[in-house]
């Protein structure tokens, strides 16, 4: 039987584990059942756009369903520098 690999990050499989989980189905079978998804409603143009969009972001940012703790996202949106005053209300 032929293959297809999947590459993935850790937080991506980390949360497609859960999802199987969740279903009560393998990993094999969530990806299985992600691509039937995707291939019957691939001229669906909302499922075109997505799929455009997953692709062309791979690598760059961690996606939405993913865990995010290291996504760019999480850290580009805190502060550089603390708000507030030090300990003895003076600038940190």
């Amino acid at each position: 039987m032929p293959v297809i690999k999947v590459h993935v990050e850790p937080e991506e499989l980390a949360a497609i584990k859960r999802r199987a989980a969740e279903l009560g189905i393998t990993v094999e079978a969530m990806a299985y059942g992600a691509l039937s998804c995707s291939m019957s409603h691939v001229r669906e143009p909302f499922c075109r756009v997505r799929i455009d969009e997953a692709v062309n972001s791979k690598g760059k940012d961690l996606p939405l369903w993913s865990d995010s703790a290291r996504s760019v996202s999480i850290y580009e949106s805190m502060p550089d520098i603390q708000q507030k005053p030090g300990p003895k209300g003076e600038p940190l």
